[in-house]
């Protein structure tokens, strides 16, 4: 009898233990999003090199090999730290072919001082000509308008003087960028850089991360004096966190892989990659590797496109925000919107909605506006200019 209940008492042990092993298998990780863009993606890739008369940098190309078969590529162009390029630094040409194993066109050079932008905007010049040029393995594939600036150190200073239209003219081409331990102005305005930088120029999307290693935290890349004040200078959307005991050395190489899922964001409005940086739990704030997750949204102005009459209903469409959470549509048959009422479309690819249950001859006033929803907060764009539909 003891023998069968010791039996009994193991197998449930032994179950309770599978369980629980089981449980913790599949609960969900804090840190999906960032384990999924460290591996490579479903494209295969190639690349090629040029030079360009005007400078002794050689340029290097990462690219999808099956490129012709596909539709305008977005392209994202890496800019080196101070001493360091992709000849010297294996990693970068490993990091870039991940990048380009999702798609990407990537550009990055052989210029170790690439701060000032100078040579980085030469490339994406060429770039455009290749697109435009038959013959080219890049000819009409390269998304001009989809163009994300990603940088480490003196690069991420690089990245910020790159979008200043009055230094650059193809600063109409970059969107977003993603800024790896930038250094603080008095840093690059030094002798040891000379690639000063205004944050305050900056007016796309923008993503500043660091190491709270000794040498970021305390000499290249402060918390009061670089992240704080560049957060609060940029005119756009704004997100910044730190990963825990990284040092300046690797902090590209360890945060790339949210570079990634912050141009899949921004560029395409990629739902999994936005859980990184919004939703109720954004990955960047629970992920225990990481710290000081912080936000800053510009209120955008929300465009309505057409309001339809329908029988009883409306159908309102409306212009795509990429880093949108959802809409929300206003409508009342008071002007003011008194008593109004709302609709909550969710997801940012979703640009109509029908509203039904309504009166049949009445005249109904119809705005929207779009959210992103970062932990508890909403935050909300301008609303569109009202329109106003007579249901049938």
């Amino acid at each position: 009898m003891k023998k069968r209940l010791l039996s009994l008492l193991l197998a449930v042990i032994t179950v309770l233990s599978v369980f629980s092993v089981g449980s913790t298998a599949f609960a969900a990780s804090n840190k999906a999003v960032f384990d999924h863009y460290s591996k490579k993606g479903k494209y295969k890739t190639s690349t090629f090199t040029f030079t360009l008369p005007d400078n002794d940098f050689t340029y290097k190309v990462w690219y999808p090999k099956d490129i012709k078969k596909m539709s305008k590529r977005p392209v994202i162009l890496y800019c080196n730290g101070t001493g360091s390029n992709y000849e010297k630094e294996n990693r970068t040409s490993e990091i870039l072919t991940i990048a380009a194993s999702y798609g990407y066109i990537c550009l990055c050079n052989t210029d170790t001082n690439t701060g000032t932008g100078a040579s980085m905007d030469a490339g994406m010049t060429r770039l455009i000509k290749y697109n435009k040029t038959k013959g080219s393995r890049l000819y009409n594939k390269v998304n001009t308008s989809k163009v994300g600036l990603a940088g480490h150190s003196q690069g991420a200073t690089c990245t910020v003087n790159l979008s200043d239209p009055a230094q650059y003219a193809n600063s109409k081409c970059y969107k977003a960028i993603y800024a790896a331990s930038l250094p603080t102005n008095a840093l690059a305005d030094s002798p040891l850089q000379e690639c000063p930088y205004d944050s305050t120029k900056v007016k796309i999307p923008t993503c500043l991360v660091a190491g709270t290693g000794f040498t970021d935290s305390k000499f290249i890349c402060p918390m009061d004096t670089s992240l704080k004040p560049n957060f609060a200078n940029i005119d756009s959307d704004v997100y910044m966190a730190r990963k825990k005991d990284v040092e300046h050395a690797g902090s590209f190489e360890q945060m790339f892989p949210y570079m990634l899922a912050w141009f899949d964001y921004q560029f395409f409005a990629d739902e999994f990659a936005a859980k990184a940086f919004t939703g109720k739990k954004p990955e960047l704030k629970v992920n225990s590797e990481w710290q000081d997750f912080k936000v800053k949204i510009k209120k955008k102005t929300a465009t309505v496109k057409s309001v339809k009459a329908k029988k009883k209903a409306f159908k309102v469409s409306y212009k795509q925000q990429n880093t949108a959470s959802g809409y929300k549509v206003e409508y009342s048959t008071n002007k003011n919107f008194k008593n109004k009422k709302t609709l909550t479309v969710k997801g940012a690819k979703t640009v109509s909605a029908t509203v039904k249950k309504l009166k049949s001859g009445r005249t109904y006033y119809v705005r929207v506006r779009s959210y992103i929803r970062v932990g508890k907060k909403n935050y909300y764009s301008k609303y569109s200019a009202v329109t106003e539909v007579k249901v049938k």
